[in-house]
């Protein structure tokens, strides 16, 4: 079996709704060759906040109430993940160049791809190597969710999501089952103190980044 990288994304989480309100023209200027969308969401207290969302090869950085995400497709599942950290790195750096006072109270690498599961066989295999299916039988349905949480620079969730899905082959269209595998490591939400700025990008997340590589050889091994 192979693992299918799709995406993988680098976000700084916490209340950023006075950047955007405050701040919408200097965000386009600083990603002039981007392309745009825009939403209007409503916050809980009724405030009216655009969201923006810029998108250029397979890079989409979206800036939102509650978070600023740089998400990197995979256009090649061999692309070396510390090439794809060091661009979110040159992202997070211009960015705190010009808003040098935004920070955020949480951190998350999140990556998410697949394993082709055509007539179960992934499923199979993942249920044998596991011993399930020594203690339950044979299964035609998986799913789980485990967190094992660590302490690094500080307490960290280190999840592994796996669930039942489909894609769809883009030269022939073909649909297939698959099982979905999303690997994400955050910071615990209970910590809400503005800590993480995107000039300490590279110290906040070296962490977050060496257990996502090692969560990733672990999925390989059973892939």
């Amino acid at each position: 079996m192979i693992y299918n990288k799709v995406r993988v994304s680098f976000s700084i989480i916490g209340n950023f709704v006075d950047l955007l309100v405050h701040n919408e023209q200097r965000i386009k200027n600083m990603l002039l060759d981007y392309e745009i969308q825009s939403k209007v969401d409503t916050m809980p207290n009724q405030v009216e906040v655009k969201s923006l969302l810029f998108t250029k090869k397979n890079i989409s950085i979206r800036f939102l109430p509650v978070r600023i995400d740089y998400v990197y497709s995979y256009t090649n599942p061999d692309n070396d993940l510390d090439i794809i950290y060091q661009s979110a790195l040159e992202f997070f750096t211009l960015f705190s160049e010009i808003f040098p006072d935004f920070g955020g109270n949480r951190i998350a690498v999140l990556t998410e791809g697949f394993i082709n599961n055509t007539n179960n066989q992934a499923i199979r295999i993942f249920t044998d190597q596991m011993n399930f299916s020594k203690c339950f039988g044979e299964c035609n349905e998986l799913s789980f969710k485990i967190n094992v949480p660590v302490e690094r620079m500080e307490k960290l969730n280190s999840v592994i999501n796996l669930s039942m899905g489909s894609a769809k082959n883009n030269k022939t269209q073909e649909e297939i089952k698959v099982l979905l595998l999303v690997i994400d490591v955050n910071t615990y939400q209970e910590n809400q103190q503005v800590r993480f700025f995107p000039n300490n990008f590279k110290a906040d997340f070296a962490d977050l980044l060496s257990i996502t590589k090692q969560r990733m050889v672990e999925v390989e091994k059973y892939a």
